[in-house]
Order: C-alpha cells, then sequence, then structure tokens
C-alpha cells in the first residue's frame, strides 16, 4: 500500500507489570483488526527482567499472532520502532515489565486522510482522552444525575 493512501497511524502504548501480557490481550488485538476496525502495521514487545536486562521481541515470536506477522510482513510496513526506541523505552520501564507498542491504521479514517492530502491539508494536532479523564467525566454525569437537578459542577 502507498504511504499516501495510509489513514492516520497511532502508536499505541501498553505497560503489563510483572510482564503479564495475556491470551486475551493478543486474541484481542486480533480480533479489532479482522473486523477491519485498525489495521496493525507493526508491533513491538519490550521486556525489562527483574535484574534490569532489556530484551525485545517481535510478534512473530508469539505463536498466536504469526498469521497477523505475516501480514504485517508482506505488507512491507515492518521497522516503524527500531533499537533506539527499545532502548527509550527500556530506560522508563521498572524492572519486571512488558511494553508493547502497537501500531495501529485507523482504517475509518482513510479515505478522510487521503482527501485532507488532495487538498494539501494536514493533521495539524492530534489528541487522545486518557481513560482517567474519560473515567472523571463519566463520574462526574452520574454525580449530576444523582442529584436530579441537571445542574453542571461547572469545575
Amino acid at each position: 500500500m502507498d504511504v499516501g493512501e495510509l489513514g492516520p497511524v497511532d502508536a499505541i502504548v501498553l505497560g503489563f507489570p510483572g510482564q503479564r501480557l495475556t491470551r486475551s490481550v493478543l486474541d484481542a488485538v486480533d480480533e479489532v483488526e479482522a473486523r477491519g476496525d485498525v489495521r496493525v502495521i507493526d508491533m513491538l514487545i519490550v521486556i525489562k527482567d527483574a535484574h534490569g536486562e532489556i530484551t525485545h521481541h517481535e510478534i512473530s515470536e508469539y505463536e498466536s499472532l504469526r498469521d497477523m506477522a505475516a501480514e504485517v510482513a508482506a505488507r512491507r510496513m515492518l521497522g516503524l520502532a527500531g533499537e533506539s526506541d527499545v532502548e527509550q523505552i527500556g530506560l522508563i520501564m521498572p524492572p519486571d515489565s512488558l511494553v508493547m507498542v502497537v501500531f495501529v491504521e485507523n482504517v475509518w479514517a482513510r479515505e478522510v486522510a487521503v482527501r485532507i492530502r488532495e487538498a494539501g491539508g494536514q493533521l495539524l494536532s492530534y489528541t487522545r482522552l486518557p481513560q482517567a479523564t474519560l473515567d472523571d467525566v463519566e463520574d462526574q454525569i452520574e454525580a449530576s444525575a444523582g442529584r436530579g437537578d441537571g445542574s453542571d459542577t461547572g469545575e
């Protein structure tokens, strides 16, 4: 695929204390790609053991992700994360932890992104709200609904 035909690409960084990356997480990644919600274009797994030794792994090393790894390799998009990324990630990781970086194309936005580029436009800013922010908003809505007055705290 021509890079000009890509939708927006996100680098999603997930941390797992105790190196507890479970099969269900890997299955979930595979499922969202199979549904066509996103397209995994690269993945990197960095492990820091209890002694501070850092290693990294490719998705092809995980049996449950070998089909996905073959598809990613066929797309010729591997290499978004390199050795310098592994070193930087390793420096900030706590001992006995695992970090998985998943590079995904937002397939749903591909056509819009292509048309923006064709018009000479570009993405100037992109912010993803952290789950904690969304949880706070939900708590405020529930508290407001509990009062029954529809008021907003405004804080």
